[in-house]
């Protein structure tokens, strides 16, 4: 029997209308989850920018409300199609690009990892701002219009605004469309992103806030992108946190709406870490690791959990270098 996962129902959302650079989020007229770091204004983003780079130009928005949740299938699990542990000690650059500006930084490190020695870094120092560190992988052919993922990840702490963790997408990064899955004050953010806006996709976002952002331990994040429909569905620990199917309103005439192959097949996979939080609101260095990414068109699964005891013991220790 196919096992059922509680999740949103469906909706639709109006758009961000923005200059070029990744759009941002203003806060939700309902309050969100509470707060993990003290909140602080957005950065802004300058057109022809990289992310978070510069000034950015007004911009209005309709925001997705917090919705109850609807049931959701999730098939029987299967082998992976790619996997990475980082257990070579380095970044294997036939298949990893890296992304980076700023005061960011990402590498494999030896820090702590969920299994073996070696797990991907992303640090943000403190008072840092219009940074990010990314890398990002081609993705399999066979994974272009839907797939599943895994991965393993510790989060520090975040701040209150919109921040990244990962995406898929279309090629041209900054310039590029994708799904993402990010977080907002202590929850989940997935949302599409139109950084290369057509004449029947302008340019723009569509950001809810779902479920529980788990903070400093290690926690298994599965998701599920797909392109036709669009919807973007992720789990933590094996509990859905986000069910989202997206529709985007054309800002010409908001009764044409796209529900499928808003991104155009699924072309680059991209995890790191940056945030529109001014560097102020940055009062600790935030570190983020990532170990046993998986990528697949069926669920994979997770790994053996990891035990607090080791990982509190290991954070602790990583922290106080």
């Amino acid at each position: 029997m196919t096992p059922k996962y509680l999740l949103p129902l469906s909706l639709s959302a109006g758009l961000l209308v923005s200059s070029l650079g990744v759009a941002q989020t203003a806060a939700p007229a309902a309050a969100s989850a509470p707060s993990m770091a003290s909140s602080a204004p957005m950065a802004s983003s300058a057109a022809g920018s990289a992310p978070g780079q510069g000034r950015r130009g007004a911009a209005s928005a309709v925001f997705v409300p917090d919705i109850p949740l609807a049931p959701w299938d999730r098939p029987a699990e299967g082998p992976a199609l790619f996997t990475e542990d980082f257990e070579s000690g380095t970044l294997n650059d036939k298949i990893w690009t890296t992304h980076v500006t700023g005061n960011a930084t990402i590498a494999v490190s030896s820090d702590m990892a969920a299994h073996g020695k070696y797990a991907l870094k992303v640090t943000y120092p403190a008072g840092t701002t219009r940074s990010f560190a990314f890398v990002s992988m081609a993705i399999p052919d066979a994974l272009k219009e839907h797939f599943y993922g895994r991965a393993y990840v510790y989060i520090s702490g975040v701040p209150d605004p919109h921040s990244v963790l990962m995406f898929a997408g279309s090629t041209g990064f900054p310039r590029a469309n994708w799904l993402e899955i990010g977080t907002y004050k202590g929850q989940f953010q997935p949302s599409l992103q139109i950084n290369a806006p057509t004449a029947d996709i302008p340019k723009g976002e569509v950001p809810p806030h779902q479920g529980t952002l788990p903070i400093g331990r290690w926690f298994c994040l599965e998701w599920e992108y797909i392109d036709q429909p669009d919807r973007i569905v992720c789990w933590a620990d094996g509990q859905v946190q986000v069910n989202f199917p997206i529709t985007y309103n054309k800002i010409t005439n908001p009764n044409v709406s796209k529900t499928s192959g808003l991104i155009g097949g699924f072309l680059e996979f991209d995890l790191g870490f940056r945030t529109f939080a001014q560097g102020a609101a940055i009062t600790k260095d935030i570190n983020i690791y990532y170990d046993d990414i998986a990528l697949g068109d069926k669920p994979i699964g997770q790994l053996t959990p990891v035990p607090a005891p080791a990982m509190a013991a290991r954070a602790d220790s990583s922290a106080a270098k």
